[in-house]
């Protein structure tokens, strides 16, 4: 694990070290650094695996080819060996790294088709100055660039590392503003600074010494166009087999290896397969001292497992954090949530330079509530006869009560009545939109006509959905394109990049077991009714856990898992933060926004609705995010 930086097309002498220094958390344990012609590039290591040999940047034998790279190569003892018995010579003892060099002189771009792990690196060749990046499948690894047309390349694990070079611009995409309102992330390969690019998950680049750049994608997920099943027995023991093989893999290191562990049923099934492979585990929760805490059923599994359990808990104190959090996301990402994923990080890090977190099985085996809602609705639209929709059942829903409704779903919030409005808008106009837009439609914390009124007038065009991407039509059933969406557009922008960050930022790894390329493509030839069965979610894993876990914790229901505003928006350190990002001069300095409309939103969130808590603080997020990257007030 490490944090990789570089540029070509231009010279300076000490971009190299200003570079290593923005990126010394993601390495404090060795730096290196490598110049070939007119092209540079440097490493921060975190050494976990081969902590002796494993320095880079690795050579192959004839020092020809070069690579730096951040990450983890599970499968790196299987690839030696295959490699060895071709001809290739190892100089390390046992270091993941060299495996990708050898595995390009062997299989040339398509070695990263044999790599099963998380990584973003790249390959020097001295022969040809060519240069070849990499980024895993699902992007645990983050990868941004910055090129111009006059052959200048910067590139790097942090937009902080890029922002060092006096070639790239210090400046806001203003493209991007309305899709993170949407989102409360900007999709990829956007980023929130223009003209600076991330390296899609699952994508290669190849740059010719001539500065030619060639993206291309090498791995997706296919989606069965047949019916032909596995029977239930079967699918139990296919899932069963290959989780337990993706935990083995990552619990490969050199160092202790622990886990985040909540009371839901992901963490809480890895940690009992962890404990198969080791006899001490480290376990870590998280908690806010409030209703919807997790914390007490937490250390009961962890109890029941034999770990050795600390619980951590968000206080009001803790937003303090935000500033330090957004400088180490390198982005705004629109929910306090960061907030707690920072504290967890901070307290496991002190233990612990590798931890096991279960993101990916929400996507893989279909855990969201919403999964089932609109799987609901599609049947509902396909059934229901459009007139009856439009004169009877919407009618009845803008008639039922907010109170009503909150009985029929699990949100993580009682909806008010913000919610229910994005409810009607959704079931609404459900049957006019693709599928993606009715994704947006059912996640955005503000509608197209909002951002309209929320925008000044010179921004209101840019209230759109033309930026929604169309979804890539591969066939397969309604589920499987919906999971599908996630992978492509979900998995990376949110639930990854907020825990490679945030645990990165204290020097530590965080490993997902769940993300194993294997266990996603088996997840997607299982049924629907594999997935989801009489209104239980994640059936498949919770079949798999009945082995291994009391069924207490295997039919636990998922929990969402959010940051109780409600609970903490009348703290002084939160008014604090409003105070700062909202005023009258700073909306109107940034320019992009109606003070009115902020004004009145911030009397409306007294109310303690949900939608209106994370509309200001998304607001504030983007605000601290500008403070910091672009007016240069670093935290």
């Amino acid at each position: 694990m490490c944090g990789i930086y570089g540029f070509s097309g231009f010279a300076d002498d000490k971009l190299l070290a200003k570079m290593a220094v923005k990126t010394f958390h993601r390495g404090p344990d060795g730096e290196g650094e490598f110049h070939g012609d007119g092209f540079s590039m440097g490493m921060r290591r975190l050494a976990i695996i081969d902590l002796a040999g494993g320095i880079q940047p690795v050579f192959n034998e004839d020092e020809t080819l070069a690579v730096c790279y951040n990450g983890e190569i599970y499968n790196h003892v299987e690839l030696r060996r295959e490699l060895e018995a071709k001809g290739h010579t190892f100089s390390t003892d046992h270091s993941d790294t060299e495996v990708i060099v050898h595995g390009f002189e062997e299989w040339g771009i398509d070695c990263v088709k044999h790599f099963n792990g998380m990584f973003a690196f790249c390959i020097y060749d001295r022969k040809t100055g060519d240069q070849f990046y990499a980024r895993d499948r699902c992007g645990q690894k983050p990868f941004y660039y910055w090129k111009d047309d006059h052959g200048r390349f910067v590139f790097g694990s942090e937009v902080k590392a890029l922002l060092q070079s006096n070639q790239v611009p210090r400046q806001c995409n203003l493209n991007a503003i309305d899709p993170y309102l949407c989102l409360r992330v900007v999709p990829e390969p956007q980023t929130m600074f223009d003209e600076i690019y991330t390296l899609p998950a699952a994508h290669r680049m190849v740059r010719k010494k001539s500065g030619e750049i060639k993206i291309d994608r090498y791995w997706d997920i296919k989606l069965k166009e047949d019916t032909n099943y596995p029977t239930d027995e079967e699918a139990v023991q296919l899932v069963e087999d290959q989780l337990r093989e993706s935990v083995k893999l990552v619990m490969r290191a050199d160092v202790p290896v622990g886990a985040y562990l909540s009371a839901g049923i992901d963490s809480s099934l890895l940690v009992a397969l962890m404990r198969e492979q080791s006899d001490k585990v480290n376990t870590f929760s998280l908690g806010f001292n409030s209703p919807i805490d997790e914390t007490a059923a937490a250390a009961e599994t962890a109890k029941f497992l034999g770990t050795n359990h600390h619980t951590i808990n968000c206080e009001p104190e803790d937003f303090d954090l935000l500033e330090k959090v957004i400088y180490q996301m390198d982005r705004p990402v629109g929910d306090a949530l960061i907030i707690a994923f920072y504290k967890l990080a901070q307290r496991t890090s002190q233990d612990l330079k590798v931890v096991v977190g279960g993101e990916g099985a929400d996507e893989i085996f279909a855990g969201y509530s919403f999964h089932k809602i609109t799987q609901l609705v599609e049947k509902y639209h396909r059934l229901m006869p459009r007139f009856l929709h439009k004169g009877l059942a919407m009618p009845g829903l803008k008639m039922t009560p907010a109170s009503v409704l909150n009985k029929f779903f699990n949100f993580p919030a009682d909806l008010g009545s913000q919610g229910k409005k994005r409810l009607e808008e959704f079931m609404g106009c459900y049957g006019d939109r693709t599928m993606f837009q009715n994704y947006v439609a059912l996640k955005t914390l503000w509608g197209i006509d909002a951002r309209r009124d929320l925008y000044t007038d010179e921004f209101k065009d840019r209230a759109t959905e033309s930026w929604v991407p169309p979804v890539r039509d591969h066939g397969g059933l309604f589920l499987d394109r919906m999971l599908k969406l996630q992978w492509d557009e979900w998995l990376q922008d949110w639930a990854i990049i907020r825990q490679d960050k945030n645990t990165m930022a204290h020097s530590m790894e965080i490993r997902l077991p769940f993300l194993d390329h294997h266990l996603i493509e088996l997840g997607f030839t299982l049924s629907p009714d594999q997935k989801i069965r009489n209104g239980k979610d994640k059936w498949i894993e919770r079949k798999v856990a009945e082995k291994v876990l009391p069924p207490e914790v295997v039919n636990r229901p998922k929990n969402p898992f959010f940051f109780p505003m409600e609970f903490f928006f009348e703290h002084p350190q939160i008014n604090r933060l409003i105070e700062r990002t909202l005023n009258e001069e700073q909306v109107k300095k940034r320019g992009y926004f109606r003070y009115e409309y902020i004004r009145d939103l911030l009397e409306k969130m007294k109310t303690r609705e949900f939608v209106y808590l994370k509309q200001v603080m998304s607001l504030v997020t983007l605000e601290l995010w500008h403070q910091i990257f672009i007016d240069g007030e670093a935290p």
